[in-house]
C-alpha cells in the first residue's frame, strides 16, 4: 500500500486513475501503457512492472501528466 508518494505500485496507480475517470488507451513501446481521461484529454504513460514500486521521480511525472494535484494522490494513499 502506498504511503504518501512512496511505495506506489502499478496496481495502486491504476486503481487511483480509474477512480479519477481514466481508462486504458493503448500499449506503448516496450512495457509502457497509456491511460486517458476522456473529459480532460490528459494521458498518463505508465511503465508496467508488477510487484515493484515506482521511483519518486517517475511517480511525479505521472502526477503531472494526470493533471491531478499531488495532494489528491497523497490523500488517496492515506485511505
Amino acid at each position: 500500500m502506498p504511503r504518501r508518494l512512496h511505495n506506489w505500485s502499478y496496481e495502486d496507480v491504476i486503481a487511483f486513475l480509474k477512480e479519477k475517470g481514466f481508462s486504458f488507451y493503448n500499449d506503448r513501446k516496450g512495457s509502457h501503457e497509456a491511460w486517458i481521461n476522456k473529459e480532460t484529454s490528459n494521458i498518463v504513460d505508465i511503465d508496467y512492472h508488477a510487484g515493484k514500486s515506482f521511483p519518486l521521480r517517475t511517480l511525479e511525472t505521472m502526477i503531472r501528466q494526470s493533471g491531478i494535484s499531488k495532494k489528491e494522490w497523497i490523500t488517496w494513499a492515506g485511505k
